[in-house]
């Protein structure tokens, strides 16, 4: 019984202390862009869409027809803004970045 409770002593511990070292959240950034030439359908924010989240470290892409914007979310440690230019380029949009 002794050698049970010892032994479940030195388990809880060992997993409170491999608990509290919780690795820290990799940096995340936002680009704005508007695209030319502009979105007007569903089908155009599908394209967009499809054709950025291939790019590593992509969290969220939001697209706005009525504002003219794409949001995207992503992994600073992975990407930088011009990947997602260049894969905007890719499928035939020119992207602009818009200051908030």
């Amino acid at each position: 019984m002794k050698k049970f409770l010892l032994m479940l002593i030195m388990a809880v511990t060992g997993l409170t202390a491999s608990a509290a070292v919780r690795p820290e959240k990799a940096p995340v950034d936002t680009l704005v862009v508007t695209t030319t030439p502009q979105m007007h359908c569903a089908g155009c924010e599908a394209k967009i869409k499809n054709g950025l989240r291939f790019v590593k470290g992509t969290k969220k892409i939001e697209t706005s027809v009525e504002q003219q914007r794409v949001t995207i979310v992503y992994r600073a440690d992975k990407a930088k803004a011009e990947d997602y230019i260049e894969a905007l380029r890719k499928i035939g949009y020119e992207a602009v970045k818009v200051t908030r």
